[in-house]
């Protein structure tokens, strides 16, 4: 319960002046806290996390000033619109990512940045909006003991974190489409419609930084820097594959949810044309009646059967004897 406590701590524990939150490696799988004072004296081969607020002017000017980053990788870090992508910088490799958005409120495809960059020594990551992962991470190396050991690997391990949740999202998208599919028959086809239409949008924003996402990883793996071992250029390759796998997901979602889509809209077409259909057969059938009933009520002089009081009779059986034979001609024709 103290555990839970503690865990519960990490997650709500405020910025200090931007810096989030700064974790000593101790090489056994734990870590300390750290604070300003701590990173701005640190030793360099001190295996360091530095994980801080890219809206704070204080983060922005040690970076600038003290961090020792090279100016290009700073303005990288500090941009303000992100694509994913990854590049190997002079001190260090940079990773530029996108994480599922899972704070509350929020759209999950409204996909947040998260900025990472690592020398082997040190692990700087910068966030703008909230990113659940990293005080995940932290818990696991502060309160359970039994993290990354070393920054190589809390690299490797946030990576593949901020991967697997967009696994979620993935099948969220395959649970949506399976409920749309089993109502299908009894649903206003309008909403399905709609709801087809919101699905593909969320896939279309949640694939445009999936894709180059798996590129940047898939080039840390393919030209890794020395100080990536072995076993994280694996777990990176194995990352990459599986982000290889939800983006096909997406696409498959995309592809199913455009011929449900298609197939509504077919049937919907094919309601309008039988529709249509039945309003011009009924059209037929009374134009002619239509005819001769508008021309037996003009007003003027010469019209037989005025003075007859059968015409009325026998114009109505005329009219009956004409719609039986537009019936059986009808028939004939198989238009009914």
């Amino acid at each position: 319960m103290n555990d839970q406590m503690k865990a519960e701590d990490i997650q709500n524990r405020q910025p200090e002046d931007g810096l989030i939150f700064a974790c000593i490696l101790d090489g056994r799988g734990g870590g300390a806290l750290a604070g300003w004072r701590e990173v701005e004296n640190a030793n360099p081969d001190v295996p360091l996390w530095i994980h801080s607020d890219r809206a704070s002017e204080r983060v922005q000017q040690w970076l600038r000033y003290q961090s020792g980053l090279t100016p290009i990788t700073v303005e990288a870090l500090l941009a303000e619109e992100t694509r994913p992508r990854s590049f190997r910088g002079k001190r260090g490799t940079i990773a530029i990512l996108r994480s599922i958005n899972s704070n509350d409120g929020e759209r999950p495809d409204d996909m947040v940045a998260i900025r990472i960059w690592s020398d082997g020594n040190r692990l700087i990551t910068i966030r703008h909006d909230r990113v659940h992962t990293p005080k995940d991470l932290l818990v696991e190396l502060v309160i359970d003991e039994n993290g990354p050991e070393t920054i190589s690997a809390v690299f490797e391990r946030l990576i593949s974190r901020l991967t697997d949740k967009i696994s979620g999202v993935v099948h969220g998208f395959e649970e949506r489409l399976d409920q749309i599919e089993a109502e299908l028959e009894t649903a206003d086809p309008v909403d399905t419609r709609a709801a087809l239409g919101q699905l593909r949008r969320e896939a279309v924003v949640v694939r445009r930084y999936m894709a180059p996402q798996r590129e940047a990883i898939a080039l840390i793996y393919q030209e890794p820097p020395n100080w990536l071992d072995e076993t994280s250029r694996l777990r990176m390759r194995e990352t990459a594959n599986r982000l290889m796998q939800f983006i096909e997901a997406i696409d498959e979602a995309r592809e199913r949810a455009i011929v449900l889509d298609d197939g509504i809209a077919n049937r919907m077409a094919e309601t309008m044309n039988r529709n249509m259909y039945i309003l011009s057969i009924v059209a037929a059938i009374f134009l002619p009646l239509g005819f001769i009933t508008g021309l037996l009520g003009i007003n003027v002089g010469g019209m037989p059967g005025v003075d007859d009081a059968m015409a009325f009779w026998i114009t109505c059986a005329g009219i009956a004897v004409l719609l039986g034979v537009e019936l059986i001609i009808f028939r004939r024709l198989k238009w009914i």
